[in-house]
């Protein structure tokens, strides 16, 4: 058997076992309806009850909690949302795509859940013509879920928020664990970088520690207040002092620094509670910034976010540096670049801030907006962000794949930063299937190795993480760039994979939203 062989094997296996797991959760749910005379005949419920999930966790040996998930989950996919069941008993759907999809529509509406159903499940199958991973679609569960009712992501969001807490617990092997649940995704992204950044910049220093201890390290020092008023600098000069003496990195007591001479106290300023951002990045459409719709917008590495959570984390953000690009009617970038101006009274430009903010907008609305053919109260302030976005676009140069045409920067290793920002742009996250890092977390890839002659170009320019970077140079893969739209994957094996690159704003499709025409009404302002 060839390795493509071998590949197309193992993907009628997958079709196999997802039509057994169809049969196994119907078998779930008929067990757990079954009622209490069923002994010798058949004697069904209309629905579990408190007493169905015992019955399967015995017979499957699971505790009384994974009976009870295990049976509302067979229940709602062979009876409220027998499509599911049916994909299955197909082939087409595996156990952990449905476990996704009803996670998400669980606690919709009938009708938005089987609207979310109908436009995911053409994608769930290894042999549909645009496959998604199992993280894309959650993510499209959940923008569809924001866009059929934007208050279910605040209900949703708001229940969980309620519930954050900062918990700990003993493992069995006398370690601890320490987790923070249920918290604003923002603030998490923006705390998982700066460690990253800390222990990354503390690798760049030589410190010979593995990098995850490096990460815990820095955790607990700043969560204990070992850290507490210390710049990044001093944080990384202390953590220099506790490197390991050898590179075995055995244990070596290492002396504890003399104390400082005393001083006479001093008044000092009082330190500015101020989050650097590190690792927050918001996507937004304006018109959801602006209050023409609720559209979801975006949070790099977390999802989408419902639109009232993205237009109080933008001003959060204001600090930060701000992007746009223009669309056309297809969805994708026709111009692009930094945007300097902010609302009025907002925040200024600050080196400090890290934040990332990407602006979307078609040029037909941004035209709109500035001759005022269309208004919006929340529109004033945003004024010299929306001019400073138009004399941009009315300057640049048409998007073509290779702007940059310079000889020598051409010849470069790394692109300028200007290449760099609008590959980023152009192309939010990684390009290998499914992989989903944000593109300013992954590395800019040249399709044509550079040391092959591949010159940097738009055309030949790509976000690429380590991992797929190295399948890529290292581990055998072939990737080849169809269109500025498509690139192709083949495998070590023979088999192909196409990736396509999504526009940045989807176009309108009316027909598959119900005809809408006007913004959604705001959740105290009277239907028309």
């Amino acid at each position: 058997m060839t390795g493509a062989e071998s590949v197309a094997v193992l993907r009628a296996a997958q079709r196999q076992l997802n039509a057994a797991h169809a049969v196994w959760l119907g078998l779930v749910a008929e067990v757990g309806s079954r009622a209490l005379d069923s002994e010798d005949e058949i004697v069904r419920l209309a629905a579990p009850d408190r007493w169905g999930a015992d019955e399967v966790r015995t017979a499957l040996r699971i505790s009384a909690y994974s009976g009870n998930e295990l049976l509302d989950f067979a229940w709602a996919v062979v009876h409220r949302f027998p499509k599911l069941h049916a994909a299955m008993a197909a082939g087409e759907l595996s156990i952990e795509r449905a476990k996704v999809i009803h996670f998400w529509t669980r606690d919709m509406s009938d009708e938005h859940a089987h609207t979310v159903i109908d436009e995911v499940l053409e994608h769930c199958s290894i042999d549909a013509d645009r496959p998604w991973t199992s993280e894309q679609i959650g993510a499209r569960c959940r923008t569809l879920g924001i866009q059929l009712d934007p208050d279910w992501a605040q209900r949703r969001f708001a229940e969980a928020h309620r519930d954050r807490r900062v918990i700990s617990w003993r493992n069995e092997d006398g370690t601890a664990t320490l987790a923070a649940q249920n918290q604003d995704p923002a603030r998490v992204a923006g705390a998982i970088a700066r460690v990253r950044k800390l222990a990354d910049d503390a690798k760049r220093d030589g410190d010979p520690r593995p990098v995850d201890h490096l990460r815990s390290e820095i955790a607990l020092n700043l969560l204990d207040g070992t850290y507490a008023d210390l710049t990044d600098g001093q944080i990384l000069a202390h953590l220099a002092t506790t490197r390991p003496a050898d590179a075995e990195m055995g244990e070596t007591d290492v002396p504890e620094p003399e104390p400082e001479a005393e001083r006479d106290p001093a008044p000092a300023p009082a330190p500015v509670a101020r989050s650097p951002h590190h690792g927050v990045q918001l996507t937004a459409k304006v018109s959801t910034l602006l209050g023409l719709d609720r559209d979801p917008a975006g949070l790099a590495g977390q999802g989408p976010v419902h639109a009232e959570y993205a237009r109080d984390l933008v001003r959060q953000l204001s600090a930060g540096q701000w992007r746009f690009a223009v669309t056309g009617p297809d969805g994708y970038a026709t111009s692009s670049g930094l945007v300097g101006a902010r609302p009025t009274g907002w925040q200024r430009r600050r080196a400090d801030d890290h934040g990332i903010v990407d602006l979307l907008i078609p040029a037909g609305l941004l035209a709109a907006l500035l001759d005022g053919t269309l208004t919006s109260p929340a529109l004033t302030p945003w004024w010299p962000v929306l001019e400073d976005i138009a004399d941009q676009a009315a300057t640049a140069p048409p998007a073509t794949e290779d702007q940059e045409t310079d000889p020598e920067d051409a010849r470069r290793r790394f692109p300028r930063p200007g290449l760099r920002r609008d590959t980023q742009l152009r192309m939010t996250t990684c390009q290998g299937p499914g992989c989903r890092l944000p593109a300013t977390r992954a590395e800019i890839d040249h399709t044509l190795d550079h040391a092959r002659g591949g010159l940097t170009l738009a055309g030949n320019l790509g976000p690429l993480c380590e991992h797929d970077h190295d399948l890529k140079s290292k581990g055998g893969w072939q990737l080849i760039r169809l269109s500025d739209r498509k690139i192709r994957w083949i495998t070590r094996l023979g088999a192909v994979y196409d990736v396509e690159i999504p526009p940045l704003i989807e176009p309108d499709r009316p027909q598959e939203r119900g005809e809408r025409k006007h913004p959604r009404p705001a959740p105290d302002e009277p239907a028309a």
